[in-house]
């Protein structure tokens, strides 16, 4: 899969399987605690990754189980399925990617978080396809471009807002008129070599069917993601590169008014 712009449909379509198997939120977090430290107990992995509830906990191992990505080899132990432990490349190539083509004030990331931030903007439907389009095509218009994404007007409008605040497409023109054309950033076009490990994991993984739509529970649980990894009181340095320092807990009617910068 050279790039999105020469790629068969079905090929899109095995990236945005990936995507979907693979983004929700401390998914990543979990299949390098468990790469790194072999068969764990929940409460372990609980321990592992401390800024996670334990109910939280215990509904992501179910879903990575559906999704194939764990096993439970004894009774309360999990351990990575050949499925889980051939995410590895996928990681790399998104932490690559994340490390090149964002902004400097982001060098401070785990590997495990800029990894789970470049998942969270290829997440959501209709992402890929309108990706896929503007790889294609080229600059497309409004119009011309949510028909190739067949999406929804309404859905159209906030996936694009999403995009464009992810720095992945940018509009040729700041003004909105005719002419206005939209366009792929240098950081989207760099994703060649992250399709490519995607659509390689999804063909490898064999899935008979798409897990359910998953972006609901992905944007309840990234409500209190990124803050929860920041006032965290402890997290392994042997596995992730950065270690956030604690920060005060963000109180209650704050983080249930807040909305996810990237819900899908």
């Amino acid at each position: 899969m050279p790039d999105l712009s020469t790629t068969p449909t079905r090929h899109t379509a095995l990236v945005d399987q990936a995507v979907g198997r693979l983004s929700p939120r401390w998914t990543t977090w979990a299949l390098q605690t468990i790469q790194q430290r072999g068969p764990m107990r929940l409460a372990d992995i609980n321990s592992a990754l401390p800024w996670v509830g334990v109910h939280a906990m215990a509904q992501i191992v179910r879903r990575m189980q559906t999704s194939d990505l764990l096993d439970r080899p004894q009774v309360g132990v999990y351990d990575l399925t050949p499925v889980g432990r051939g995410t590895h490349d996928v990681h790399r190539a998104l932490s690559a990617w994340h490390r090149t083509h964002l902004a400097d004030d982001t060098s401070s990331l785990a590997e495990a978080e800029r990894v789970e931030d470049a998942l969270g903007r290829l997440r959501g439907k209709g992402t890929i396809p309108l990706l896929h389009a503007l790889a294609q095509y080229g600059p497309l218009p409004n119009g011309a471009l949510r028909d190739e994404a067949a999406l929804a007007t309404g859905s159209f409008h906030y996936r694009i807002t999403q995009l464009q605040t992810d720095q992945l497409i940018t509009r040729t023109s700041p003004f909105s008129g005719r002419g206005s054309e939209y366009t792929l950033t240098s950081a989207a076009r760099g994703l060649t070599p992250v399709y490519a490990e995607l659509a390689e994991f999804a063909r490898k993984a064999h899935p008979a069917a798409t897990p359910p739509d998953q972006y609901g529970a992905i944007a309840q649980q990234a409500v209190r993601a990124s803050a929860a990894v920041r006032r965290s009181p402890a997290a392994s340095s042997e596995l992730f590169s950065h270690v956030s320092a604690p920060q005060p807990r963000v109180p209650a009617y704050v983080t249930a008014l807040s909305h996810p910068s990237r819900a899908r």
